[in-house]
C-alpha cells in the first residue's frame, strides 16, 4: 500500500503522499542531478530554468551556480510548488529564484529567455512530448541548452527492470536513441548523450541553433 501511494503521487504529487513523494525526490535525485549538472556549463550570468522542479532541489543547486542570473522553476502540482518555495525561500527574497504553476505545455515565458533549461526525472510525464520539447526550444535562447535526465532507462541487459512502476504510473522507460530521435525531431541540434554504466543514468545535452 506504501509503495502504491507513493508511485501514484509521482507525477502529481498532492495530500500526505504527495509530500512523502517530494521529500523522497529530493533525497532521491540529488546524486542523480550532481552528476549530470557536470555535462552542462552554467555560467553566472545565465538564466535558468528546472521544468518540473518537485521539492525544489535542482533550483537550488542551479542557485549557487549562478551569481548575477536567476533560476526560474515550474511544475503543474500546486504542492510541488509550495515545497519547492519553502525549500528556496532566501533565493526567492533576493530575486535569485522564482517559483510558478505551469505546465511544460504552455510555458508563461517569453521567447528566447533561458540560457540553460533543465529537466530532471520529469520527461515521462509530459503529456505531448514531441510539441512539448518544442514549447521548450521557443523559451530557449539561440545557442542555449536543454539537459534531459533519466534514471529510468532500458536496458537489454535488464528488460523488466522498470516492469512494476511502468505499469503503476503508466508511464514508460526512455531508450538513448528514443530521446535522440524525439529531440531532433523538435529542432534541436548538437544532441550529446551520458550514461553512467554502475547505475544506468542517461542525461541528454541538446542546443538550440
Amino acid at each position: 500500500m506504501k509503495y502504491h501511494k507513493l508511485v501514484e503521487n509521482a507525477g502529481r504529487p498532492q495530500g500526505f503522499w504527495g509530500k512523502m513523494m517530494i521529500k523522497a525526490m529530493n533525497k532521491g535525485h540529488s546524486e542523480l542531478t550532481d552528476w549530470a549538472l557536470v555535462h552542462l556549463e552554467i555560467k553566472r550570468n545565465y538564466n535558468a530554468l528546472d521544468i518540473g522542479c518537485g521539492g525544489g532541489k535542482t533550483v537550488s543547486k542551479l542557485c549557487k551556480k549562478i551569481g548575477n542570473g536567476k533560476v526560474f522553476g515550474v511544475d503543474y502540482s500546486e504542492l510541488c510548488v509550495e515545497k519547492s518555495k519553502k525549500l528556496n525561500k532566501n533565493n526567492i527574497m533576493c530575486g535569485k529564484a522564482s517559483i510558478l504553476q505551469a505546465s511544460v505545455s504552455s510555458l508563461p515565458f517569453e521567447d528566447n529567455k533561458f540560457d540553460v533549461i533543465t529537466a530532471v526525472e520529469t520527461f515521462y510525464f509530459w503529456p505531448d512530448k514531441l510539441n512539448d520539447l518544442k514549447e521548450v526550444y521557443r523559451v530557449l535562447k539561440s545557442g542555449g541548452k536543454l539537459l534531459l535526465v533519466f534514471e529510468m532507462v532500458k536496458s537489454e541487459d535488464e528488460p523488466h527492470k522498470w516492469d512494476k512502476v511502468e505499469k503503476s504510473l503508466g508511464i514508460e522507460a526512455v531508450s538513448k536513441d528514443g530521446i535522440v530521435d524525439i529531440l531532433l525531431h523538435a529542432g534541436y541540434q548538437n544532441i550529446r548523450t551520458y550514461s553512467k554504466s554502475s547505475t544506468g543514468w542517461l542525461c541528454v545535452t541538446a542546443e538550440k541553433e
